[in-house]
């Protein structure tokens, strides 16, 4: 019993389980709950037999209803059918135990159709709500013309009757506004979620972490537009010397760790300031706002220094790498930029690699 009433709460109140599914086992349950009172009310208020019996085997009947659709992984027929049998059998027979509009039976038929908005999909749903329509109606023209046919209740009877229906359907419906709000809440956490997550990987490079092409070239264009607004800004790029040869002799794994390594030397700058990312390949870049050109040209050379005293080739050899760097004017465009900068970066890598060009 334990055990079933904690799947029980972890169905209904878990936002991992389908909503449809939640829906309709609170639906369901209330269901039950609410034909057990029906049955203990009548049999306290004296009500006919047929009064106190319905809602009794209504009760056992959604009982195994219910335990079925703990174990069916039907969820879509599972639902039709819960729905169905309620709002289209279940209430209506009520209705002429419960004397009719006299008690609290319509307000349990606003339950129907709320669940049939929220727990059924597509054809289904316009289907058994034009049915809840026909059904109800019809019962309301019945009572209008043909009330003998009801099993009637007193005045005080039918008032308590009205009351409890009130309290138990008001109830549920709280508990369903309350299912659907959270839901909908825990819907759009995760859609920011993988929003972020997305936006993260289309703005990253996978091997490095660092900032891809797209990002930074967006970055760039936007740092030249408002330099007259943040002042100096200087731009280094850089080249790991030799990599096609330390691929082709040590790997493509151990190339990719240099890479790595390397790019992790970038980051540290990311804590002054620097905008860091790997424009593709063997070639990365920063970005330097806000320093001294001398200031920028020894991050720069730090850079380089840190690369040859920390990445290690086998054989007593080491890593070097080659850098081109340029300082943004406001008359620069993005395209002239990248353009000095590659063109400093080529006379390092032809006059002898390891030192910066500026």
């Amino acid at each position: 019993m334990l055990t079933s009433l904690k799947k029980l709460r972890t169905t209904i109140t878990s936002p991992n389980v389908p909503l449809e599914k939640r829906i309709t086992y609170a639906m369901v349950l209330c269901a039950m709950l609410g034909e057990f009172f029906g049955f203990v009310e009548s049999f306290l208020l004296h009500l006919s037999i047929q009064a106190i019996l319905l809602p009794l085997i209504s009760f056992f009947f959604l009982l195994l209803l219910y335990f079925w659709g703990i174990k069916t992984k039907h969820i879509k027929i599972f639902s039709l059918l819960g729905i169905s049998i309620i709002g289209l059998v279940i209430f209506p027979l009520m209705f002429f135990a419960n004397a009719g509009l006299q008690a609290g039976m319509p307000y349990y038929f606003l339950l129907a159709f709320v669940c049939t908005a929220l727990a059924l999909r597509g054809k289904s749903r316009i289907i058994i709500y034009a049915l809840l329509v026909i059904v109800y109606t019809t019962l309301f023209f019945v009572y209008r013309y043909f009330p003998q046919i009801f099993i009637p209740m007193t005045a005080e009877d039918a008032f308590i009757d009205q009351i409890f229906s009130l309290l138990i359907a008001g109830s549920i419906l709280f508990i369903f506004s309350y299912t659907v709000s959270r839901q909908n809440a825990h819907d759009r956490r995760t859609i920011k979620e993988l929003s972020l997550l997305y936006e993260r990987q289309a703005n990253t490079d996978e091997l490095t972490g660092l900032y891809n092409r797209r990002y930074f070239n967006h970055f760039l264009k936007l740092a030249i537009l408002t330099l007259g607004d943040t002042g100096k800004l200087h731009v280094a790029m850089f080249d790991i010397d030799n990599f096609k040869s330390v691929n082709d002799k040590y790997g493509h794994p151990f190339g990719d760790t240099v890479l790595k390594r390397f790019a992790n030397i970038l980051s540290k700058r990311e804590s002054i300031g620097a905008t860091v990312c790997r424009y593709g390949g063997e070639e990365f870049f920063i970005l330097l706002p806000k320093k001294d050109k001398e200031e920028a040209i020894n991050i720069v050379e730090g850079i380089l220094e840190e690369t040859r005293s920390t990445i290690d080739l086998p054989e007593d050899k080491f890593i070097t790498v080659s850098a081109g760097f340029i300082t943004c004017t406001e008359e620069m465009s993005f395209e002239k930029l990248l353009q000095l900068v590659d063109k400093n970066l080529y006379t390092a890598k032809a006059s002898g690699k390891d030192k910066v060009i500026y």
